[in-house]
């Protein structure tokens, strides 16, 4: 499963550290392969010019790398204020926020991002 994620409004810094951050989570080693990247798409929110992509091996490591973000996120709030920048996690067509990142937002997102059929809609 490729899943890019991006940081709104971001000129690079913080997606590197966002790339750094992934790659040495302990809970992501094994079953997510990070690497940095140019945002290629079109009409995706903010003013984003790299993400990260991220190749999971299953659904599973798509919560654990929501939770991860969610920890940067956090990391990130005494630099960026309040909780820390918003996230872009976007997979295929399904494009999803993450400006809280509480547990309902987590459950959230996976269940969008997990639809086998792009819709954002699970099956």
């Amino acid at each position: 499963m490729l899943v890019q994620v991006s940081v709104v409004g971001d000129e690079g810094i913080e997606v590197a550290s966002l790339q750094r951050w992934l790659a040495m989570d302990p809970d992501l080693r094994g079953g997510a392969v990070t690497s940095y990247a140019e945002d290629d798409t079109t009409g995706t929110m903010g003013a984003t010019l790299d993400v990260v992509n991220v190749v999971l091996s299953n659904g599973i490591g798509l919560s654990g790398l929501l939770v991860a973000i969610a920890g940067w996120r956090r990391s990130r709030a005494p630099i960026t204020g309040a909780g820390g920048p918003d996230i872009v996690v976007r997979r295929g067509d399904v494009e999803v926020v993450l400006s809280e990142a509480t547990e309902d937002d987590i459950a959230r997102a996976v269940r969008a991002l997990e639809a086998p059929d792009g819709s954002g809609s699970p099956a």
